[in-house]
């Protein structure tokens, strides 16, 4: 077989995992959410105090579609909006105590996940594996 059809398989082997990977987040107390929205509460947690626009920057999509996100889970009672003590134009969002419940739930799965792999890969080897998808995502293909 030769190398450009060996990772074309890799890739789609990969994808498989990945979307193994969000059915299981998307079971259980999850379920209610959408695979979107676990991501922007993950954002918020990593992030805390960031903006719309900023999330929006990071996420590369317009402001405006992060705003409708942002007040579903407003209205989901996930994310609060709160106004600079500073500058009374900026808010900065934070996840409330429903918003942290659901983000530990999902870094459950992230450890029993890792687990899993942490029984397959050596140390060596996972340390290759974070370097090559962190090469591979720094390119931005």
């Amino acid at each position: 077989m030769n190398q450009e059809l060996e990772l074309v398989e890799s890739m789609d082997k990969l994808s498989d995992l990945m979307r193994k990977f969000q059915t299981q987040l998307r079971k259980g107390d999850l379920k209610e959410y959408t695979l979107r929205q676990l991501y922007y509460i993950e954002l918020i947690d990593k992030n805390q105090g960031i903006s719309v626009s900023e999330l929006a920057k990071r996420l590369e999509v317009k402001k405006s579609t992060v705003s409708i996100a942002i007040n579903q889970l407003i209205d989901l009672g996930i994310v609060n909006k709160i106004q600079s003590d500073s500058d009374k134009r900026f808010y900065f969002l934070q996840l409330t105590s429903k918003g942290n419940q659901i983000m530990e739930m999902h870094k459950q799965i992230h450890k029993n996940t890792i687990k899993k792999i942490s029984k397959i890969l050596n140390p060596e080897e996972v340390e290759n594996f974070v370097k090559i998808v962190n090469k591979i995502t720094v390119s931005k293909l």
